[in-house]
């Protein structure tokens, strides 16, 4: 950026707005339009679904273990992640169409 130039162009404003908007517009409980999840025609319009995350069920699982041999501060400040067993990470790259043709149209 030079000197005198502005830090925001137009377009990054309108963006922003845009994005704003949609947030507004965004129901911080289910993430569906506000216009959707809110409407009484659709009361009975949505299907509950659940699936597990093995990533979050392995954690748990961990902490449960541990935990009841650690003090409060000690379960406070221990940070737990997840990584892939070595040999069972996944392809990066599936589902992915990368040696499909690029359009230019």
């Amino acid at each position: 950026m030079q000197p005198g130039e502005p830090e925001f162009l137009p377009e990054d404003t309108d963006l922003l707005v845009a994005l704003a908007e949609e947030e507004r517009d965004t129901c911080p409980q289910c993430g569906y339009p506000k216009v959707w999840c809110r409407d009484p025609a659709n009361q009975f319009a949505f299907q509950a679904v659940e699936e597990q995350c093995h990533a979050t069920y392995a954690l748990v699982a961990y902490r449960l273990g541990v935990d009841k041999e650690r003090d409060a501060p000690a379960r406070a400040a221990a940070q737990t992640y997840t990584r892939f067993y070595k040999g069972r990470e996944p392809d990066l790259l599936a589902g992915l169409d990368l040696d499909g043709e690029v359009s230019n149209s």
